[in-house]
């Protein structure tokens, strides 16, 4: 038994990428009632033009739901459009909870921030013949320049209120760093405001509850990364069986099922009886 190469990769966006941006777009986009945040989204879910200039050579965008997720979690196609569902599910539920406390909560900014804040990996990875992802931003995230860096440039260029500029900013290390002399409050959040050229500071006391839920709705990443990391035990197998390569079968099976339901399924089944499943599945 084997399995067929998807030419063009982009295909495998069925499976996951593409009934990932559906519920995107049935489930949480509606509930963003600002009109200019709206129409921002829908800008950035296509936009093949970016205004600004980023420090290193991009690549040809993906579609939204075609587009790996990270180099780190969700290498995979369709990886950005399920991990952006996953940190709105997260979100929705943080705010469910939140508001069943009776405080107030604006859901628009916060959906709005989670939509936006992923959207310039579109145009920073890539796979090489071997399927193997590549990428255009520093090695070390956030040093010099990321997507994330990126997204506030344009964002900025396009002269987004602060509101929501700052909602976004906090997604990635809304955290206080501890540094030599000390800690310093939202180091990380202020560093990606200054980098981009936004002109911005955020002080501790702007932080809410918006912001917070943002941070920790998209802090999937340790469990989701390690998920990715394990499925090479299974990829090598049934790359054996099917007749592809180690590399493409990982992709695949990404792209197919989502690491993090690999990764489960050999938890819950172990390695052999997993392997087998998956066949039986792919067959």
């Amino acid at each position: 038994m084997t399995i067929k190469i998807a030419e063009p990769l982009e295909n495998l966006a069925r499976f996951q990428g593409e009934p990932a941006l559906e519920r995107i777009r049935g489930e949480f986009l509606p509930a963003v009632d600002v009109p200019a945040w709206r129409e921002l989204i829908e800008e950035f879910l296509v936009l093949e033009s970016p205004k600004t200039r980023y420090a290193y050579p991009y690549f040809k965008p993906w579609s939204f739901a075609a587009a790996p997720g990270s180099g780190a979690h969700h290498a995979h196609i369709g990886g950005l459009a399920l991990h952006v569902l996953q940190g709105l599910c997260n979100a929705r539920a943080l705010a469910d909870a939140h508001e069943t406390r009776g405080l107030p909560l604006c859901r628009s900014l916060l959906y709005a921030a989670i939509l936006l804040h992923d959207s310039m990996k579109r145009f920073i990875y890539r796979f090489t013949e071997e399927y193997c992802l590549e990428k255009a931003e520093d090695p070390f995230i956030g040093k010099r320049e990321d997507h994330h860096s990126w997204l506030l440039r344009e964002l900025h260029a396009r002269g987004v209120d602060r509101e929501l500029l700052l909602a976004v900013a906090a997604m990635h290390g809304l955290d206080d760093v501890s540094l030599q002399d000390g800690v310093r409050p939202l180091a990380v959040v202020n560093h990606y405001l200054s980098i981009s050229g936004t002109g911005l500071a955020m002080a501790s006391e702007e932080v809410s509850a918006e912001h917070v839920f943002g941070f920790l709705a998209d802090s999937d990443w340790p469990w989701s990364g390690r998920a990715q990391q394990r499925c090479a035990a299974v990829a090598g197998p049934l790359a054996r069986r099917l007749g592809v390569t180690e590399a493409y079968m990982r992709l695949y099976l990404g792209s197919r099922f989502g690491f993090e339901a690999v990764d489960a399924m050999v938890g819950t089944h172990g390695l052999e009886e997993a392997t087998e499943l998956l066949a039986e599945r792919m067959a």
